[in-house]
């Protein structure tokens, strides 16, 4: 009874472990393998946890096979990068661990029964013990899931927020193998325990509240950017029309000077000529602004960026075939916006002076390429794409949020460069999909 109860509890925590980290990064192939693959790790998890449970000469390694196992499930199966798999991976073995002595340490205060009695002992308070462990395991990995929706993380983020859990982990295994050898300190010792967690749970508030706070800097930020596009856009698509119907205006009174002078000299055709070739100069600006798309916020941000590629002598070539009308105006103003400003600023300072906008329809998905030319090779100087401004308060942001909107419609972007033209290829989804 006692050897299939552990067995039990066992698969059921190798089972809670993996179904976190699965959750958390989300699996890489969406296929029948998935389910083949988690079974596999789950039996071979349980194993390994039940072994070193009843080889107690081996209990040292029983946690540092669980990560192990914890990672190769996570890079066999899992979306993301390897240094976030392998964090999150011996976090949630920390964690397991912290709420276990927690557990083991609450329940036996309550039933006066000492540390050692529960550990090594099969009887109704190592079970409760065991069943709050696991339910407040499960509880905390929701709270973490939900947080993680909601708050985006990066490992330069969270590095800090491991130090106070891995120094509490320590001690609580120096507490506990004090309480076993002291059962006399036992009760001091759970209030020690108690204080620990309760620190840990404070640093994990406030590191969250900080975070949060960061977003949502951030997201002013973005939302200052969105604005001041939208009122240059607004400002710019203002004058262009004002400038069309300016000359529509006077075309009446061209036309009659024009005719004047053929009709009244007819010596001086070459005048006439030249008068309306100066017309059509006036007018060729005007004519090469004018893009209809029919997308409104696609009209506003490409005729605004066209002229000031024009302003820069660029020559600005755009083939539509799609409006993208599944994107919110905001997302085009960020996605367009950014891309657009980084590609004037690059191909200003060539001397071809030539950037290609390319929007096509693919099955489910659209294609964006956008191709500039460069006067030097961007990524061996720059891989990362970072801000070369002197200025950084309120620049950097541009390709990350381009990233956040690429990401949002599920697409996918790539950058490299061919022939002098530096290219950022984008697909993007234009159909929702559950998330």
């Amino acid at each position: 009874m006692n050897f299939f109860f552990e067995t039990a509890v066992n698969a059921l925590e190798a089972f809670l472990i993996l179904e976190f980290l699965a959750q958390y990064f989300g699996f890489r192939n969406q296929t029948s393998i998935r389910y083949i693959g988690f079974f596999i790790f789950w039996i071979i998890s349980t194993i390994s946890i039940t072994f070193f449970s009843w080889n107690q000469s081996f209990e040292v390694f029983s946690s540092l096979s669980q990560v192990i196992l914890n990672i190769a499930f996570c890079m066999c199966l899992l979306n993301g990068n390897i240094w976030p798999k392998i964090f999150i991976s011996a976090f949630t073995m920390g964690g397991v661990i912290l709420i276990t002595s927690f557990s083991t340490f609450f329940i036996g205060h309550l039933n006066q029964y000492e540390i050692e009695d529960i550990l090594t002992r099969f009887n109704s308070v190592r079970v409760i013990a065991i069943f709050t462990s696991k339910v407040l395991f499960f509880q905390t990995t929701r709270i973490i899931l939900r947080i993680k929706a909601n708050v985006k993380l990066s490992m330069q983020d969270i590095f800090p927020l491991v130090i106070v859990p891995v120094i509490s982990i320590c001690t609580i295994s120096i507490l506990t193998h004090t309480a076993i050898a002291h059962p006399d300190v036992q009760q001091s010792i759970f209030y020690a325990v108690c204080l620990i967690i309760a620190l840990n749970l404070l640093t994990y508030y406030l590191f969250i509240r900080l975070s949060r706070n960061s977003q949502l800097k951030h997201d002013y930020e973005l939302l200052n950017l969105q604005y001041d596009c939208a009122k240059q856009n607004a400002e710019d698509i203002q004058n262009m029309y004002e400038n069309i119907r300016s000359i529509r205006h006077d075309m009446k009174n061209h036309l009659l000077c024009i005719a004047n002078l053929l009709q009244n000299h007819p010596d001086n055709s070459q005048r006439a000529q030249d008068y309306i070739q100066k017309l059509l100069n006036q007018q060729e600006i005007s004519q090469r602004k004018v893009i209809f798309s029919g997308n409104e916020s696609l009209d506003a941000i490409l005729n605004t960026k066209q002229i000031a590629a024009h302003q820069y002598g660029i020559n600005f070539d755009i083939v539509i075939a799609d409006s993208l009308q599944f994107m919110s105006a905001d997302d085009i103003c960020v996605l367009f916006g950014n891309l657009l400003d980084n590609a004037i600023s690059a191909a200003g300072q060539t001397d071809t002076k030539q950037i290609n906008l390319n929007i096509q329809p693919q099955d489910t998905y659209v294609s964006i390429v956008l191709a500039n030319s460069v006067k030097e090779d961007v990524l061996t100087s720059n891989p990362t794409l970072k801000t070369t401004k002197q200025k950084k308060d309120g620049h950097g942001y541009g390709i990350k949020n381009v990233r956040k909107v690429v990401q949002k419609h599920h697409g996918l972007i790539r950058f490299y460069e061919n022939s002098g033209m530096f290219i950022s290829d984008i697909l993007l989804l234009t159909i929702p999909i559950l998330d």
